[in-house]
């Protein structure tokens, strides 16, 4: 043990040219679909169209996110700043009760590898029912004969689950796509749906509960401005190309190597790293697909005043990554306190909240996200004036940058110490 800790300081010492030898693969993997996903904004714009006039001729039409076949997914669609009221999974208890033969399905694939028996059940019930589906995956690997109404292609190069942490991050950028469409559809006959504002500004309270009870989720209003098909669609993507050149700066490679260093080291000396943190996507994720010997674990509704998620899932000295949304905090939890708690050490990634410097409480090791407070991106000529998020996808493409690094690093180190054990065979 003493050795590998030696070998883990000095290589990370001595070899910095390493790490910026290249930008992190998942983040290449992610920008190398961008080309992709431009070229199925048609299919984009047809489909949400086809869904705004579905809406406004039965304005009590769900469009449903099932939850538990596509957790991320739907948790980064539903509830969210920027995001529409209407889209919330049917089988939740407060929804269940307005579900149509009418309805619209919107149904993101991780991988054909791990969930093509699921979605082809899924899909086959879904159609039962005589509700449209709009699937989100990739045409390579899709299995045959598939019941869809329309098809957004994600750009996987297969259907191998090796794909699927990319996968639901294009199926994201895709998701917030037709969600722009599906506005920009609804101006064009005069109507906006409801918009969701983030939690971080005042005003969203009162804005909010009005359009997130069962009835008011339908809400339609007016809005006297036609916005061209592909406009807002075009427009995110260009903030998605935006946060990438963002994640590729000198600034958060140099975040993200200083963080992964340490993480590398403490793990290659057999130490614990948590992994976690507030938001939508995040949740589930720090589960999904790691490299590196993470414990990762929802802390969001397992804090409390008899319960301590982080003092579940570490032992005090150890260390936790903590991917947070505006501070450390949110707007319901004070984390803060918890971690504190738990004893643990810190290496923290969040946006800052300006309003509030209280809350930017950082660890030992700090990586900025690349947004700001509000959240939402896409201007709009009507209230609530903005929509369509970047903080998922930012959050997301960190846990997996991180993963990267702190793999490789683990690689290279163990790959020296068994040189250096080599070495001192043969001497």
């Amino acid at each position: 043990m003493r050795k590998i800790r030696a070998w883990s300081l000095l290589f990370l010492l001595l070899f910095p040219a390493f790490l910026f030898a290249g930008i992190q693969s998942s983040l290449a993997e992610f920008e190398a679909r961008i080309p992709k996903i431009s070229s199925q904004i048609p299919q984009i714009i047809k489909s949400a169209e086809f869904a705004a006039g579905c809406v406004l001729k039965k304005p009590d039409t769900l469009i449903n996110v099932p939850y538990n076949e596509q957790k991320s997914f739907s948790e980064e669609m539903i509830n969210r700043a920027g995001g529409l009221s209407n889209i919330y999974p049917s089988e939740s208890p407060d929804r269940v009760r307005f579900v149509t033969d009418h309805d619209i399905v919107l149904y993101s694939v991780r991988s054909w590898e791990t969930d093509a028996e699921t979605a082809i059940k899924r899909l086959n019930e879904y159609k039962g029912k005589n509700w449209k589906v709009i699937l989100i995956a990739s045409k390579k690997g899709m299995p045959s004969k598939l019941k869809y109404d329309f098809f957004i292609d994600n750009g996987a190069p297969s259907g191998k689950a090796i794909y699927g942490r990319i996968n639901i991050l294009a199926n994201i950028t895709i998701g917030w796509m037709w969600c722009c469409e599906y506005v920009s559809a609804m101006t064009r006959k005069g109507k906006i749906p409801g918009i969701l504002i983030s939690i971080s500004l005042e005003e969203s309270t009162e804005h909010n509960k009005k359009i997130q009870t069962p009835e008011g989720r339908l809400w339609i209003g007016d809005c006297p401005e036609k916005i061209p098909a592909g406009k807002l669609a075009n427009i995110y993507l260009e903030r998605v190309k935006k946060l990438v050149f963002d994640l590729k700066s000198e600034k958060i490679q140099k975040q993200i190597d200083y963080a992964s260093d340490i993480i590398a080291s403490r793990m290659a000396e057999g130490k614990r790293v948590g992994i976690s943190g507030v938001g939508h996507v995040i949740i589930d994720e720090v589960k999904r697909d790691l490299k590196a010997p993470w414990i990762g674990f929802q802390a969001v509704g397992q804090v409390g005043r008899r319960r301590n998620a982080f003092s579940k899932y570490l032992q005090p000295g150890d260390l936790l990554v903590w991917i947070a949304y505006i501070g450390l905090n949110s707007k319901y939890v004070d984390f803060g306190r918890y971690i504190k708690e738990a004893n643990l050490e810190l290496i923290t990634c969040f946006a800052p909240d300006l309003d509030d410097p209280s809350v930017n409480e950082t660890g030992i090791a700090h990586i900025d996200q690349c947004w700001a407070k509000g959240d939402a991106e896409v201007p709009l000529p009507c209230h609530p004036w903005k929509m369509a998020p970047v903080s998922g996808i930012n959050s997301g493409l960190v846990l997996r940058m991180l993963d990267d690094s702190v793999s490789k690093k683990l690689e290279n180190i163990k790959n020296q110490v068994k040189r250096d054990t080599q070495v001192s065979v043969t001497q």
